[in-house]
C-alpha cells in the first residue's frame, strides 16, 4: 500500500508500506477519499507544535471496512464506513459523560497519531461509524466537516425559528449555515469580507452582509431580524473584528459561539457590558463528539443535504497528486474543499 508521510516542514514522501493488520480491538479501513482541511494546511506549514514528524496528515474521510478483530456486530467488511477523529481515554470523567473531545488525555487524528492521508489506515472498532450502502462517497468525505456543524449547532442550543448570524463565509461557515437551516433558523446571515467568498455564499442561495461597509452590513442585519439582534451567532475567523461583530450582533439574551481557533494564547477583548446588561452567553467548542459524528452521517444517510454537500467540492485529485491538491487547498480561495482519491 502506499501513504503519504509528512518526513519535514511542506516536505511530504509517498511511501511504501504492508497493509498492516489489525490487533485486537482493531479494524483496518480501506480510504477511499480524503479532504484537505485548514487545520492540515497548519500542521503541513510546520504551525501546529503538537504535530510530531514522520505523520499521516488527514482526518476527513471515508472508505471500506476491509478487516476487523473485534466482536462488534453492526458492522462487516465492504460496509462503507468513517472512523471519528479523536481518541479518548474513555475512564476519566469527561469521557464518562459522554464529552470524550474534552478528555485530558485525548489525540487528534492527523495531528497526535496517524490520519487518513493512506491507502489503508488502522483504527479502534470502537471508533467506526457506518454508513448506507448506497452512499456517494465523495459526500461521505465530508462527514467530519459536517460534525463540526452538528455539533456547534447543538452547543449553541439553536431552536427553530431563530435567527443566525454567522462570521466568516468560509468552508465550515458556510456548513454551521446549511446546518442551521435544516435545524429550522428562521433568518441565516454570513458576515464576510472577501469578494469571491461573498459571490460563493450567495450562489449557496445565503444572505450575505459585507462586513467592510458598515452602513450596508447593518441594513442587511436589521432586514433579517427587524433590528432586535440575532438569537445565535458564531465566530469563525479567529480575529477581534470577527469577535466583535458576533457578539455586537446578540439580541438580549443571545449565545455566541466561538469556533475559529486563533493561536494559543490569544487574549481577545470582549465589551462586558454586552455580557452583564443583556444576559447574552459566550460558549466554546472543542472538536466533537462521536455522537455528533454518528447525527452527521446519518444526515448523509438520508440524502437530505446531497445538493448542498455536492456543492462543496470542489476539486478531487489522484493521490499521487498530492502536491497539486494540497497547494489548490491552501492558494485557491474558490475552493471549498479539495478531496485526494486513494482508491
Amino acid at each position: 500500500m502506499k501513504k503519504l508521510v509528512l518526513t519535514g516542514v511542506q516536505k511530504i514522501e509517498m511511501m511504501e508500506c504492508p497493509i498492516p493488520e489489525p490487533g485486537p480491538g482493531q479494524a483496518v479501513v480501506r480510504i477511499r477519499y480524503a479532504g484537505i482541511c485548514g487545520s492540515d494546511l497548519h500542521v503541513f506549514d510546520g504551525l501546529n507544535a503538537n504535530a510530531k514528524m514522520p505523520l499521516v496528515m488527514g482526518h476527513e474521510a471515508c472508505g471500506e471496512l476491509y478487516s476487523i478483530n473485534d466482536e462488534r456486530a453492526d458492522i462487516k467488511v465492504g460496509d462503507k464506513v468513517c472512523a471519528h477523529t479523536i481518541k479518548p481515554c474513555n475512564g476519566c470523567e469527561s469521557c464518562t459523560v459522554g464529552r470524550e473531545n474534552l478528555c485530558k488525555q485525548v489525540k487528534i487524528m492527523g495531528t497526535n497519531f496517524d490520519g487518513v492521508f493512506t491507502q489503508y489506515m488502522l483504527v479502534d472498532a470502537n471508533r467506526l461509524i457506518k454508513f448506507s450502502d448506497d452512499v456517494d462517497m465523495r459526500l461521505a468525505a465530508l462527514v467530519e466537516p459536517l460534525t463540526v456543524g452538528v455539533h456547534d449547532v447543538r452547543r449553541s442550543g439553536l431552536r427553530a425559528g431563530e435567527d443566525v448570524f454567522i462570521a466568516g463565509a468560509g468552508p465550515i461557515g458556510l456548513i454551521i449555515g446549511m446546518m442551521c437551516k435544516l435545524s429550522g433558523a428562521a433568518h441565516v446571515v454570513l458576515g464576510e469580507m472577501n469578494p469571491v467568498r461573498i459571490r460563493m455564499a450567495q450562489e449557496l442561495g445565503f444572505t450575505v452582509a459585507n462586513t467592510t461597509d458598515p452602513a450596508a452590513f447593518q441594513a442587511v442585519c436589521d432586514g433579517a431580524t427587524d433590528g432586535e439582534g440575532f438569537d445565535k451567532s458564531f465566530e469563525i475567523t479567529s480575529v477581534q473584528p470577527g469577535f466583535d461583530l458576533c457578539l455586537a450582533a446578540l439580541k438580549k439574551g443571545g449565545v455566541m459561539i466561538q469556533v475559529g481557533m486563533p493561536p494559543k494564547g490569544t487574549v481577545m477583548g470582549v465589551d462586558i457590558d454586552k455580557i452583564i446588561y443583556s444576559e447574552c452567553e459566550l460558549r466554546g467548542v472543542r472538536h466533537h463528539t462521536m455522537s455528533s459524528m454518528q447525527a452527521a452521517a446519518k444526515i448523509i444517510n438520508s440524502g437530505r443535504m446531497n445538493e448542498q454537500l455536492e456543492k462543496l467540492v470542489s476539486a478531487v485529485y489522484p493521490m499521487d497528486r498530492y502536491e497539486e491538491a494540497l497547494e489548490k487547498a491552501r492558494t485557491d480561495k474558490t475552493m471549498l474543499r479539495v478531496l485526494m482519491d486513494f482508491s
